[in-house]
């Protein structure tokens, strides 16, 4: 594994997975560099953006990490799975996975947004480039703020070696409780559907930038059907789907959670 390449000036450290964490075989080697401390907001994004920006030389993804608390945890902690292999991901058939989680989600619900799930979401226009896009984003005030939606404070900046966003999740130890081969797997056809750009993790959060948004709602409620799929916990924090597909037009950053 090569070195980490930090930015200079910020003082970070190496995390391997805690081995009491969990009864697999831990891993040996480190997962992510972090930062020691919390970054301010908007010093967060600009290195995220120039952390981007090197992504194709370094081969390191960044990440914007949000802690609980304040405390660290689960990052400086180890709090973390094990990487998986992305295979375990390329394995994954989207469009049945997507529709499993659908069904799961809507099984009760009345009335369903759908008779029944409606396939996967057509493409968005292309539009400006993915990474310019993000990094866009990343450097205005509205946008970092909205690529930290789930925090009330400054991230860490972490790095982690993948060859994309959608790896990133898998080789980051992430320890949010879901099926991560399955969420990569739709990350990655998003990266190409969409112009994604995963840009920040908490411990159970995930935002990405979107290049490529959905300009309509007609489109849109296609889109957010693929999102409750994606994310089922969605109908916590928006009981109106309707709502929720409104809310994606055009927008710049897509945000989830779960419980």
């Amino acid at each position: 594994m090569s070195a980490y390449d930090p930015p200079e000036g910020l003082s970070g450290r190496l995390i391997t997975p805690e081995p009491s964490v969990f009864d697999d075989s831990p891993a040996s080697e480190p997962v992510l560099w972090i930062t020691d401390d919390l970054l301010d907001v908007e010093e967060a994004g600009r290195h995220w953006a120039g952390l981007l920006r090197r992504h194709h030389e370094t081969g390191q993804w960044p990440l914007l990490l949000g802690a609980r608390d304040r405390s660290g945890r689960p990052w400086h902690t180890g709090e973390l799975n094990n990487p998986l292999a992305q295979g375990s991901a390329e394995a994954v058939d989207v469009e049945a996975y997507l529709a499993e989680e659908w069904t799961e989600a809507f099984n009760d619900a009345e009335p369903s947004p759908f008779e029944a799930w409606p396939g996967p979401a057509p493409a968005g226009e292309p539009g400006p480039d993915p990474d310019q896009w993000a990094v866009e984003v990343a450097t205005s005030p509205s946008g970092i703020g909205d690529m930290l939606t789930w925090l009330d404070h400054g991230p860490y900046l972490g790095l982690v070696h993948a060859r994309d966003g959608a790896e990133a999740v898998l080789a980051s130890g992430w320890p949010a409780d879901v099926i991560h081969e399955g969420l990569t797997a739709v990350l990655r056809t998003w990266q190409e559907r969409y112009g994604v750009r995963l840009c920040s993790l908490g411990g159970a959060s995930l935002n990405v930038t979107v290049a490529w948004p959905p300009r309509t709602l007609e489109h849109a409620r296609r889109v957010a059907a693929e999102h409750h799929a994606f994310c089922p916990d969605l109908r916590q924090a928006f009981f109106d789907f309707e709502e929720y597909a409104e809310s994606i037009v055009g927008a710049p950053v897509w945000s989830f959670w779960w419980d």
